[in-house]
């Protein structure tokens, strides 16, 4: 039994004025800080921490996602989060890596459940974490106090 063609342009009007009301009523929540563009600020009373650049975007060499030779892909940013410096190391392919520097002139992770390896060559830092890898020139920590 086929449905006459007015039944069937009702249809899609309620699905269209259906769809449109929901649009509204999420814009409505977003603007009013119910969206997922603003964090629950949670017990603590304040949202997640927004970094702070503290210098330029340098290239770095880097082998990533298991890669056996190293290229220049990568840029690494100092940034600051909540007063404590911070490595940002950004991949091609869109992934990024956030490092804490340390005042001994290292990194550690900071976030995640992997370990950093770090061996130190001169005023060069080769930094292993997963399966990427990282050729740091030391100048790239600044003073990390």
């Amino acid at each position: 039994m086929s449905t006459p063609t007015s039944d069937r342009r009702r249809t899609l009007g309620f699905a269209a004025a259906a769809f449109a009301l929901g649009l509204t009523a999420t814009a409505v929540a977003c603007s009013q800080g119910g969206g997922s563009g603003s964090p629950d600020p949670g017990p603590g009373g304040s949202a997640s921490p927004t970094p702070t650049a503290t210098g330029s975007t340098a290239s770095l060499s880097c082998a990533v996602n298991g890669a056996l030779a190293f290229t220049d892909g990568c840029t690494a940013e100092r940034v600051l989060v909540d007063g404590a410096p911070v490595l940002v190391i950004r991949h091609a392919d869109g992934g990024f890596r956030r490092f804490d520097v340390l005042a001994g002139g290292s990194v550690a992770e900071a976030d995640g459940a992997l370990r950093v390896a770090v061996v130190r060559n001169g005023t060069t830092l080769e930094v292993t974490i997963g399966s990427d890898r990282y050729r740091l020139d030391a100048s790239l920590l600044g003073n990390a106090s």
